[in-house]
């Protein structure tokens, strides 16, 4: 089965535009692609109007057009354009558009656009206009940095349009800087000099059409923020210029091979029915258009995609749902993920002395330079602390996957001791061992638990981490972190022997609605309140917990999970996250459990699905996407958790043998990167995954 393209045929049908972006830049054009779009600029953010805290702001659409025949403009007889196809080539990236203008009588003017994100230079757009007409005529073309799409009355915009001056006239054709209250945006527009093309005057072209003959057009836009550089609109025209000296067709050549490349990495299933292998192409397209080793903002869950969902924040999506599918397929990229955690190190140390901790805490929802943006009416914010241990875990993870001795050095070290000895301070020992309390898991309806599960098994992980790292490096191990490791208290039935979600004899603060006041009660482990998923989640990172256990737990919790109403909390279920039902899946076929592992592959996939660019859903309920957690999920629960694959210190990563879905025979990956080294990966059911470096 060939590499997906995608496309829609009917224009006047309201779908879910797709997006274009390389890590840096994300632009979504509409039906008609030179109208204005959205578009989301990494680094480029503003104060929320109400809430207050950093958000991703709208950007300007950078790469607009209008066209004039016989002085009738297309922008202002948006009717006259008949949308014909709309198709993206996920294989090189590329949004192809046909469309036809309707220009007097009978007659006609057939367009065609093909728009690219650039990967080769990640604050370049490209697109390529081609024009045929059936009579002779004059096109005009008036370049367009569009503001119609940014809600002035949400963004406030302060803007200098600089499109006048030696610099724009000489060397660009629209140069624009935009600031928002917290940031400034750079942007210029060249079109590259042809034999199609004349242009009278800055941003104003022509072309004389004959009969039947096409004639075509380049534009190539630049988009910088000031994360970047300090005079964005400034060096947005020294890029352009940089982008008009590669040239359109090198830029284009530049993108195809980057994405062949990456495209290597593609898991191929033998057995799968073609809309699941689709649905794993269109999850890979997605996950890796939004992350660039030139990222520098982290990895938020939907991308550049959106700039209001979750508002661009980072949560620990950014370190436990999207980075092994990243890592091991752009090391250099999973390595820009690292260096933005350790770049809000200092807002993290901040953060835990504000709580009256040592070391580092980091935030539920991290802003672009670390800090703490999560809503201040979401309990999450003081609550939600087991991000702190994942980012040290995710640190590990890469030092594992790449072998990077001068990261492990620079920033992963610093991470995992600053992390650790937060772990030392926010825990204490008692009789029964190391114990924490007031703390919120995944489970986002409980709050203020004792041992909470989840965080103390990745608590575990992230001492062990820290007491491999000081024997490579040649520190000596704290004696209170291998004493903390040995002790730390996990709730278990040790009748049946389960792991239980959090201490039986948890006292959470609840809402009392007859007294209106907060009180105390104890927390029963009934089937609405047990929360589920502790280990599930750990699945693919190592579970440290013996693999009996593991089986007891699931098995144990699958009883309440398909007898719970659906809810959030219930993975699976039809109002879960998306990204809860590859953990399962996965799990399912760990445990021999086939048929119902095919059942939730498809559950994490088709009831998600917006049509018709496969923009997947985190909610059904909802109407927008691109989730990328959820394609994040889809591909390590693949990659990793099928395959038996597991990330770890040692020579041989084929831990356990591959255990497939219902009718999937085998899955192939040929070029991830091991310790630093390209490998191809084939895993047929029931047996240890072969990895052999190319």
């Amino acid at each position: 089965m060939s590499i997906p393209i995608l496309s829609s045929k009917d224009s006047k049908t309201d779908y879910v535009s797709t997006c274009l972006s390389n890590g840096l830049i994300g632009v979504s054009p509409g039906p008609n692609p030179l109208l204005p779009g959205k578009a989301v600029v990494a680094g480029f953010i503003h104060e929320h109007p109400t809430m207050q805290f950093e958000q991703f702001s709208p950007a300007p659409y950078p790469i607009g057009l209008d066209l004039i025949i016989d002085e009738q403009s297309m922008r202002d007889y948006p009717d006259s354009i008949t949308v014909l196809d709309q198709s993206l080539n996920m294989s090189n990236g590329e949004l192809t558009t046909s469309m036809k203008m309707k220009i007097g009588g009978d007659n006609s003017l057939e367009i065609n656009v093909v728009q690219f994100a650039c990967r080769s230079v990640p604050c370049l757009v490209a697109q390529e206009v081609n024009l045929k007409t059936d009579r002779e005529c004059t096109v005009k073309v008036r370049t367009k940095i569009d503001t119609d799409n940014i809600d002035l009355s949400e963004f406030k915009p302060r803007t200098r349009d600089i499109t006048g001056g030696w610099y724009s006239v000489d060397l660009v054709d629209q140069v624009k800087a935009f600031e928002s209250d917290r940031c400034r945006l750079g942007i210029a527009q060249i079109i590259p000099r042809g034999n199609d093309i004349d242009q009278d005057d800055v941003g104003h072209y022509r072309l004389k059409m004959k009969p039947g003959k096409k004639k075509s057009f380049q534009m190539i836009a630049s988009v910088v923020s000031d994360l970047y550089h300090f005079e964005p609109h400034l060096e947005a025209i020294r890029l352009a210029r940089w982008g008009d000296m590669v040239g359109y067709e090198r830029l284009k050549q530049q993108n195809h091979l980057a994405w062949d490349e990456l495209w290597r990495s593609r898991i191929k299933v033998i057995g799968c029915d073609e809309e699941d292998q689709q649905a794993l192409d269109v999850a890979f397209y997605y996950l890796h258009s939004n992350i660039h080793p030139s990222t520098k903002t982290g990895y938020p869950p939907f991308g550049l995609t959106q700039n209001s969902a979750y508002y661009g924040h980072n949560f620990w999506d950014t370190d436990l749902w999207t980075f092994i599918p990243t890592v091991l397929v752009q090391p250099e990229a999973g390595k820009a993920t690292i260096e933005y955690r350790h770049k809000g190190l200092d807002a993290a140390k901040n953060r835990a002395k504000l709580f009256g901790y040592r070391g580092a805490q980091y935030p539920w929802e991290a802003s672009i330079d670390g800090s703490e943006v999560t809503p201040s009416n979401c309990p999450t914010g003081w609550a939600q602390q087991h991000t702190t241990v994942g980012v040290a875990w995710c640190a590990w993870e890469y030092y594992m996957a790449t072998r990077d001795y001068f990261g492990l050095n620079d920033f992963v070290w610093p991470i995992l001791k600053n992390v650790n000895e937060w772990v030392e301070s926010r825990g204490k020992f008692t009789k029964r061992g190391f114990e924490f309390d007031m703390m919120m898991g995944p489970d986002e309806h409980i709050n203020d638990l004792s041992n909470q599960t989840y965080f103390n098994l990745l608590a575990k992980k992230s001492i062990q981490a820290g007491i491999e790292c000081c024997e490579i490096m040649g520190y000596k191990v704290p004696r209170k972190w291998e004493k903390i490791y040995k002790q730390i208290f996990i709730p278990m039935d040790h009748q049946n022997g389960v792991v239980l979600p959090y201490d039986p004899d948890s006292m959470v603060t609840a809402y009392d609605e007859d007294t209106r006041t907060f009180i105390k009660k104890k927390l029963t482990l009934d089937g609405q309140t047990y929360s589920l998923g502790n280990l599930h989640f750990l699945f693919v990172h190592g579970t440290p917990v013996d693999d009996q256990i593991f089986t007891n737990t699931y098995l144990a919790e699958e009883k309440i999970r398909l007898n719970r109403e659906p809810e959030p909390s219930v993975p699976g279920s039809a109002r879960a996250p998306s990204f809860t039902s590859p953990v399962y899946m996965a799990c399912a076929a760990f445990n021999n459990e086939r048929g119902k592992s095919a059942e939730l592959f498809k559950n994490s996939w088709k009831p998600y699905w917006l049509e018709p660019f496969g923009m997947t859903l985190e909610y059904q309920s909802q109407d927008y996407g691109s989730y990328i957690t959820s394609f994040g999920s889809m591909l390590q629960q693949t990659m990793l958790g099928l395959t038996g694959l597991r990330i770890n210190t040692g020579e041989d990563w084929s831990v356990y043998p591959s255990k497939l879905p219902e009718g999937w025979e085998s899955i192939d990956i040929d070029q991830l990167f091991i310790r630093g080294n390209p490998v191809s990966v084939h895993a047929s059911h029931g047996k240890k995954a072969v990895i052999n470096e190319k």
